[in-house]
């Protein structure tokens, strides 16, 4: 079985904030991308020991996570920007991971939540829901029919994909208090139950069904007030209309289409 993991920092054990943990310009950078690729780790050697024969693990986080020379060597990195899609899912795969998630958006007690940009997104819906980035690359997996069958992060991102996805296998690492606050598992801790849950969810996989949208795709996006020019910047694409000041409409024929125009 090849399995699928996209990665991300902000649901870290141990990452607890935006300037300190998750950016280069942060003290704690480079222990958060150490702590990143062990969970990582953890949850590839959960998926080995359960029978995966070939990891493809990409960097889902803007500046780069992964700390390539502590990657397990049983993996392959995707990685460097800009990140394009399909995120290397069209070389097919029967199970995929998230690793490091966050909540979306506005979401109560969701630690360092936020959709796709913390500083430039307000809101997010495809087809009249609200989404996050779980619903987004779950999604996208499910065009190739990947089934979503781990998402490890703070507890609100692991509510959210169990709401999605009835029956995948979540290990919450840490609890939101507030959205600059959490209390967190030990790094240990944390992998130890990484690792368990990897080996659960390739258990699981074959019973899992691929999350799929309906097409036709219509994405909006509504920016924050900082950044609201970007909503006419890119109304001036094909398909793409700019509905308020700060807001975009998108379609598309499929998903993939749509994000394109976004991204």
């Amino acid at each position: 079985m090849k399995v699928w993991i996209m990665t991300d920092l902000e649901g870290v054990a141990g990452v607890f904030s935006f300037d300190e943990h998750a950016s280069p310009s942060g003290r704690w950078y480079d222990l958060s991308r150490k702590l990143l690729t062990q969970e990582v780790n953890a949850a590839i050697e959960g998926a080995i020991e359960q029978g995966a024969s070939e990891v493809l693990v990409v960097d889902g986080h803007g500046a780069g996570g992964i700390n390539i020379d502590e990657l397990n060597p049983e993996a392959k990195l995707l990685g460097g920007r800009p990140l394009l899609l399909p995120w290397g899912l069209e070389k097919g795969f029967e199970a995929a991971f998230i690793i490091g998630q966050h909540a979306m958006a506005g979401v109560e007690k969701a630690h360092l939540s936020h959709t796709e940009s913390h500083t430039a997104i307000q809101n997010v819906w495809i087809n009249g829901a609200r989404a996050g980035e779980t619903a987004i690359i779950a999604a996208v997996a499910g065009c190739f029919n990947v089934p979503l069958v781990l998402v490890t992060g703070d507890r609100a991102v692991c509510l959210e994909a169990e709401s999605l996805i009835p029956g995948l296998e979540t290990v919450a690492v840490k609890e939101g208090l507030s959205h600059g606050a959490a209390i967190s598992l030990t790094p240990i801790k944390a992998r130890r139950m990484i690792k368990e849950g990897a080996r659960k969810a390739m258990v699981k996989a074959r019973s899992i069904m691929p999350y799929k949208l309906k097409a036709p795709i219509e994405l909006v996006v509504e920016f924050t007030e900082e950044n609201k020019s970007s909503a006419e910047i890119l109304s001036k694409k094909p398909n793409v209309k700019q509905v308020d000041a700060r807001t975009i409409k998108i379609e598309g024929s499929d998903l993939l289409e749509a994000l394109q125009r976004w991204f």
